[in-house]
């Protein structure tokens, strides 16, 4: 969703504000290729559950003073430069839905899609903003139908974002759903349909993409903080030391308990993404490959239990710096930073493939 359209630049400012932390990625564009400038993040405690919150938990919507501090310190403290951005949006807090539309023209498009999303999305059409894509590379005037994607976005969350940015110096140029940036950022171009998986610490988000598009997304609560949570009922210890040991050894834990408390979470992460495959499967073709993103999905074990469960398909862990320049010292991090910036990432990339 483009907010301000600017002529192009050389480089670019993505922000992701999550519900336990911040990251922000800046990028540069020299010539063909794109160089990672500059990044830096601050992450919140996962074991306080009254620890500060970046969101109001009765409006969803994000505290404008505490989240504009935590971006103002990071870009001091990494130097960033860059001044216009592109946000992020929870997926939580943005509505998703798909129908088909008959044939027709591309002039007549926009009209009858704002006319059918009246009918699929459940919240008064005047409180939201409608961004919509075509599932598919054109308007489709031959076979008799064109697949539309409708993401919703409330008007109240926009003006708060709006507000963040300026309290932060900073020209918000675009905000889209998070989902969108991990897309660009870590599921390869190809006619292939693939299952996004991104395991944060407030929630799970299962996406479907096929042949580019975004064809579905599905979020639920239920991720890493209930690792935690359940390691530290299980051995009886405080929030704090479950964590490390969650941290430290995850599934590689010889302490049986841990496996134990690890499990049935686990269960419920993997039930639904079977449950999500299935029902596309159904009416679509086979899912090849499963991706996987998130901070959680670092947990030590986690990429084998995933294997072991989806034998049939490939899983791996995004790669979303692949195609990203960096100095070579940052080489051993980038394991671990790609799963938990690539949305900042994917954001800063809109400016430059968009």
């Amino acid at each position: 969703m483009w907010i301000l359209r600017k002529k192009k630049q050389s480089t670019s400012l993505g922000i992701d504000i999550g519900s336990k932390g911040i990251k922000i990625v800046e990028l540069q564009k020299e010539k063909d290729r794109i160089v990672l400038k500059n990044y830096g993040g601050l992450k919140l405690s996962a074991t306080k559950k009254d620890s500060f919150q970046y969101f109001d938990k009765r409006t969803l919507l994000p505290s404008v003073k505490n989240v504009s501090l935590a971006i103002r310190a990071i870009l001091e403290e990494a130097k960033i430069e860059t001044k216009e951005v592109i946000f992020s949006l929870p997926d939580f807090s943005t509505f998703f839905t798909s129908f088909t539309l008959p044939k027709m023209t591309a002039e007549e498009l926009p009209d009858a899609v704002y006319f059918e999303a009246k009918k699929h999305i459940p919240i008064p059409f005047n409180e939201v903003v409608l961004d919509w894509e075509l599932i598919g590379d054109s308007v489709n005037e031959k076979e008799g139908e064109n697949k539309i994607l409708v993401m919703a976005i409330s008007k109240t969350l926009i003006s708060e974002y709006k507000k963040i940015a300026q309290e932060c110096g900073l020209t918000l140029l675009s905000l889209e759903a998070e989902v969108m940036g991990l897309k660009r950022a870590v599921v390869p171009k190809s006619k292939d349909n693939v299952c996004l998986v991104e395991v944060g610490c407030q929630s799970t988000t299962i996406s479907i993409v096929s042949g580019g598009f975004l064809i579905m997304s599905v979020s639920f609560d239920v991720a890493g903080k209930d690792y935690t949570y359940s390691i530290s009922e299980s051995l009886n210890v405080d929030l704090s030391e479950a964590e490390k040991i969650k941290t430290d050894q995850g599934l590689s834990n010889k302490d049986k308990k841990v496996i134990e408390a690890i499990n049935p979470i686990l269960k419920i992460i993997v039930g639904k993404i079977k449950q999500v495959i299935a029902n596309f499967e159904a009416k679509n073709s086979k899912i090849s490959k499963i991706i996987l993103v998130g901070g959680a999905v670092n947990m030590s074990g986690l990429s084998d239990y995933f294997k072991t469960n989806f034998e049939d398909l490939e899983v791996e862990k995004g790669n979303a710096f692949e195609n990203i320049f960096y100095n070579p010292e940052l080489k051993p991090l980038i394991p671990e930073i790609s799963t938990t910036f690539s949305i900042a990432l994917g954001e800063a990339l809109k400016r430059f493939k968009e």
